[in-house]
This record gives C-alpha cells, sequence and structure tokens, in this order.
C-alpha cells in the first residue's frame, strides 16, 4: 500500500477506522444525542468557540456554510488570498456577497504590514482569509491581522482546514468570529465532516437574519435542533461522527493541542532542514512556513516528475505535486495528523537517493 505524505486526506489510525464499524443507531436517538454533544463539547474548547457544529460534508461546504450565514448580498467582504484555496474562498464569496479581493503572489505571506493598507481602503464589514495555504504551504499571520480587522469593526472569516490542531489558534485570542476545518486534514479522521466555530458576534450576526440563502447550510437550523435536543437537522453521516470522537481522543491522549502544535512544528522544522540541506528552495516565503505542509522546488519539471514517481514505484511513498507558480516544478510533503517521524526521514532518504 505504501506510506501517504499527502496534504489530505491523511492516514487514519486503524482505531479510529474501526470507529466506525458499529451497528448503526438513529441520529433521533439518546445515543446520538450523547455522541454529537461530546462532539460538540469538545470543539468548542479546541476552537474557543461559543458555538460550534458538524456539516455533513468537505471543508468547502463549511466554508460557504459560515460564508452565506455571515455575509449579505451587499456586505463587502475583503478577500486575501496568496495561493489556490484562497482563490476558492474568493470565488465562493462571490457567490453570497460583494468581494473585494487583493491578492498576494503566490509562495509569499500576509502579515499585518501587508493587510494593513487593504483593509483601510476596503470599506469591507467582513475579512475572509486562509490561515495556512495549502498549495503553497504558506501560513499566513493572521493573529495580528484580525486583531487589526476587529479594531476597524470587522467580522473575520477564517479558513483553517490545513492549519488545525498542527498550528496555534484560538478564536479568541486570535480575533476570529467564523473558523473552520476539516475532518480529513489535522485531526486525522475520514473524509467527509465539516468542523466550524462561531464566536458571539458571528453567532449574533446569523441569528438575527431573516435572508440566508440555503436550507441545508442554515445556521438558525443547525442551532434550533441542538438547543431541542442536541441533535442535528438533517440525516448526519453517524459513522464518520463516531470516527471523528475517536480522533478526537487520540488527540487529548497525545498531549492534547500543545501536543499537536509542538510535534507539527518540530516536524515541518525538520522536513525544511533535510530539504534545504539537499539543496532545494522552500515554495514558502522565509518566516511564512506551514506547520503541516512543506512545499519545496525541483531545478526543473522532469527532477520533479522523477522525484515524485519514483518515490511511488520504487519507495512506496506517496506526495503530490505544489499548485500555482509551482505546478510543475514544485512537491509538497504533509506532516500532518499522526504521522510518523520515521516515515518521514525514510522519504527525505529516498528523495535524497533519487537526487544524487
Amino acid at each position: 500500500m505504501g506510506v501517504l505524505l499527502a496534504p489530505g486526506p491523511v492516514p487514519v489510525l486503524k482505531e479510529i477506522s474501526e470507529a466506525q464499524c458499529k451497528e448503526m443507531i438513529t441520529h433521533r436517538s439518546g445515543d446520538f444525542t450523547k455522541l454529537y454533544g461530546d462532539l460538540v463539547t469538545r470543539m468548542k474548547a479546541y476552537f474557543g468557540a461559543e458555538e460550534a457544529y458538524v456539516i455533513t460534508g468537505s471543508g468547502a461546504l463549511g466554508l460557504e456554510t459560515l460564508i452565506l450565514n455571515l455575509c449579505g448580498k451587499e456586505d463587502r467582504v475583503l478577500c486575501l488570498p496568496n495561493g489556490e484555496f484562497g482563490d476558492h474562498q474568493a470565488t465562493t464569496v462571490k457567490v453570497y456577497a460583494n468581494a473585494i479581493v487583493q491578492r498576494l503572489e503566490d509562495g509569499k505571506g500576509w502579515n499585518l504590514e501587508r493587510a494593513k493598507p487593504h483593509i483601510d481602503a476596503s470599506g469591507a464589514k467582513v475579512l475572509a482569509m486562509v490561515y495556512n495555504e495549502t498549495s503553497m504551504g504558506v501560513r499566513n499571520d493572521i493573529k495580528e491581522i484580525c486583531k487589526y480587522a476587529k479594531s476597524k469593526g470587522m467580522l473575520t472569516i477564517i479558513d483553517g482546514i490545513s492549519a488545525w490542531p498542527g498550528t496555534e489558534f484560538n478564536m479568541q485570542s486570535y480575533h476570529v468570529d467564523a473558523f473552520v476545518t476539516g475532518s480529513q486534514k489535522g485531526i486525522a479522521a475520514p473524509p467527509g465532516m465539516a468542523l466550524i466555530g462561531l464566536g458571539k458576534e458571528a453567532a449574533e450576526r446569523y441569528a438575527k437574519r431573516t435572508d440566508i440563502p440555503s436550507y441545508y447550510c442554515d445556521l438558525r437550523r443547525h442551532k434550533k435542533r441542538y438547543e431541542q435536543d442536541q441533535q442535528t437537522p438533517n440525516t448526519p453521516a453517524i459513522t464518520l461522527f463516531w470516527a471523528l470522537q475517536k480522533a478526537f481522543d487520540v488527540l487529548d491522549q497525545k498531549g492534547g493541542l500543545p501536543g499537536a502544535v509542538k510535534r507539527h512544528h518540530e516536524a515541518s522544522a525538520h522536513v525544511r532542514k533535510r530539504l534545504e540541506g539537499m539543496g532545494f528552495q522552500m515554495t514558502a516565503e522565509k518566516g511564512f512556513e506551514s506547520m503541516t505542509v512543506t512545499g519545496f522546488v525541483c531545478k526543473d519539471a522532469g527532477q520533479a516528475k522523477s522525484i515524485k514517481s519514483r518515490l511511488g514505484s520504487e519507495f512506496g511513498f506517496k506526495i503530490v505535486g505544489a499548485r500555482g507558480k509551482y505546478k510543475d516544478t514544485g512537491l509538497r510533503i504533509a506532516h500532518m495528523g499522526n504521522f510518523e517521524m520515521k516515515d518521514l526521514d525514510a522519504c527525505l532518504d529516498a528523495i535524497s537517493k533519487i537526487v544524487k
């Protein structure tokens, strides 16, 4: 089978996978109430959120859910993309609101110095951006940017799909009003669940709206049903919810959020050091490197193709190409979820052999 080192879906531990293999229950049962109540309670604590929900669907559906609940058609929303997934976010915003898009070059990272002039000039009510740009392996400085945006009276929406729980984060201390992550990334559960968190201001905002342009994604329905009996308004993917609960158990057993952040930070620094030692340039601007995925640039497209192909056929490692500017010459190695350092080192050893 080989070792999967792609940035999601990531490998799923046997105990997490097997958690799905229970006798089916109805989502209108006391057993499901206990299950979902546990997930929501833990996410509120993990995120530092006022409200939290799990929605059956991809992380992209979770992001769209936040946008359509929090942004009206006439609202000006400042989007700050710096890669493919930031572009996707901006495209989603354009469906539901008036998007003002200020794009940064692929590989570059957003900090307050770069974002401040756009925030000041935008006249926007909402800021939407990506915490960890997966396509480039770039981590944006959302803490300082969101703090400044809040001082200007803006609502902040953050795509943290490939950031959490491997990167430091708390909605309150990071000044984030709405947050989404995906089950198939750092929490290392099967794909198919969007995990969303909302702060007090965001929760009040959607609760007052009367023009939410969705039925399935209308958070007023999710809130009402949860407050009624800790259940979901529609049939959820119950088996995936069991797996998510077990993934949360594993997270707690491995030192909780501080443990996850430490493991991912150490792995990120280690992988970069080894790749730079082989002479590779990183796709991320220095100081903006991702904690969950590292992108590196090969000397040409031929070398990138050779490394990726031979890693799979000769050494049993699956990595993926970069996107955007480095689509042909860039590769990415994920150190995300419940990875093993020995696998990362074996993959890096194999790359070293190939390039020599």
